[in-house]
């Protein structure tokens, strides 16, 4: 590695860490890829997955209250936040659980319990398939587990088309890239208003044609991925709690929440009145409940539940 390469990552290390005091920010390498993370915490260790498009910041309502338990590690995924991505295969969701697998092997990370968001809820349903002894249990939220092209509007899904995508997301992201990040977010964040300060590091974050075409890949790629993964829902073992927000208009409850829940053995389900599909923001409170849940179930080798739980609204 060259000087610029280690002053560049010292760089990136103390941005994210000044912004998340007392978090520490490392990098491990997966597939020729550095993977980025954040580390904060101490005690059982919990992973958390961001959605698409996103990055570890948007733990950052979670990262104080998780860490006064737990050990919680924010991954930023391959090709968002200042995470490299691998370019010589097509980096599917598996692929993804697999990189993450191998990430926390490489931290001696056992047992976690892995909590994601949206395509990150994806991504921890196909780590539980793919790896099921190597997960204590799963909190999902809002997560994107049928396939669908709700809340994905078609200018966003262009980038991902080969050639005349890139064309296209070259010339006019700089044109249009704000205006869609602003209405997408309002979408995520209704009913609340969306974060000034989160909106401020978004603009500049998302709408940068090279971050724009992998956020449009994980798109396509979820939708190809998720017919072989949905029979399999019932194969999942591990105590599961989803909560979903009953104004999500990014991904619809019913269709995969709900879908989700009567097709898992261990599960509850919590949905949340009054909240939209970015509830790490708008309700962290509700995380760290679920997470507390999970926790709870698979604490001192208890054993796992006979029966799944039933559905919980919280106001």
């Amino acid at each position: 590695m060259n000087v610029t390469g280690r002053l560049k990552r010292r760089y990136l290390a103390s941005r994210v860490a000044h912004q998340y005091p007392q978090a520490l920010s490392k990098f491990v390498t997966v597939d020729e890829a550095r993977l980025h993370f954040v580390i904060k915490g101490a005690g059982r260790p919990v992973v958390l997955i961001h959605g698409n498009p996103g990055s570890c910041q948007d733990w950052g309502r979670v990262y104080a209250p998780l860490a006064s338990h737990f050990c919680g590690f924010a991954f930023d995924r391959p090709g968002h936040g200042h995470s490299d991505r691998p370019n010589h295969r097509p980096i599917t969701v598996d692929v993804q659980a697999q990189m993450l697998h191998t990430a926390l092997k490489e931290l001696n990370v056992e047992q976690p319990i892995l909590v994601g968001h949206s395509w990150g809820g994806a991504l921890a349903v196909a780590y539980a398939l793919e790896f099921p002894d190597d997960l204590s249990g799963a909190v999902l939220l809002a997560p994107a587990v049928y396939e669908s092209d709700d809340g994905v509007s078609f200018l966003t899904k262009v980038p991902a088309w080969p050639v005349v995508g890139d064309l296209v997301n070259f010339l006019f992201t700089p044109l249009f890239g704000a205006w869609i990040v602003r209405e997408d977010l309002q979408k995520a964040f209704s009913p609340d208003a969306v974060p000034k300060h989160y909106l401020r590091h978004v603009l500049s974050e998302w709408t940068r044609p090279k971050k724009v075409k992998w956020y449009s890949v994980d798109d396509a790629l979820l939708n190809e991925s998720l017919p072989k993964f949905t029979p399999r829902y019932s194969e999942i073992r591990v105590p599961v709690v989803i909560v979903t927000g009953d104004s999500d208009l990014i991904v619809p409850a019913k269709e995969n929440a709900h879908r989700l829940y009567e097709a898992l053995p261990y599960a509850e389900l919590m949905v949340l009145e009054k909240a939209g599909h970015q509830i790490p923001f708008t309700r962290p409170d509700a995380v760290m409940d679920a997470i507390d849940r999970v926790a709870a179930q698979t604490s001192g080798g208890a054993d796992f539940p006979v029966a799944k739980f039933g559905a919980v609204a919280l106001p």
